[in-house]
């Protein structure tokens, strides 16, 4: 990998995931289990930013759900001219062009680097089964 695509890439870590750049308050915000998912910096589609991040969130709070959720379970895809990231199969987020091109990258370059982050941050903050539902008490 270049180093100017390592540092594109860097710089998109930073602007997605570390709450800072174009927007001062905190309605883009995905966190979960104490941890920072991602930040919704644009509406898209008539959807406020607020309302993707509401969106993202409760699709995170579904994925969750499952307690069994490894890195490899988080993949990303085309779709259109937009990437999407998927985990087992089912819809996390939309990764846009114009947010793609905030980050100087493309949708499908940005979304490997969000991947990239989802695969520890998830399996890290999973919901974990009850041991005594386990064990059948």
């Amino acid at each position: 990998m270049s180093v100017k695509v390592f540092g594109v890439l860097a710089a998109a870590i930073a602007l997605g995931f570390a709450g800072t750049g174009a927007r001062a308050d905190s309605d883009g915000d995905v966190n979960v289990g104490g941890e920072h998912v991602l930040t919704v910096r644009f509406a898209a589609n008539g959807i406020s930013v607020k309302d993707r991040a509401d969106a993202i969130t409760e699709r995170l709070v579904r994925i969750l759900s499952d307690p069994h959720i490894k890195p490899a379970d988080i993949v990303v895809v085309p779709s259109g001219k937009d990437a999407v990231i998927k985990v087992k199969d089912k819809l996390l987020v939309t990764v846009d062009a114009q947010t793609a091109r905030f980050n100087y990258a493309k949708p499908m370059q940005l979304g490997e680097i969000w991947a990239q982050h989802l695969r520890v941050v998830l399996p890290k903050v999973n919901a974990k089964p009850n041991p005594n539902v386990e064990r059948g008490r």
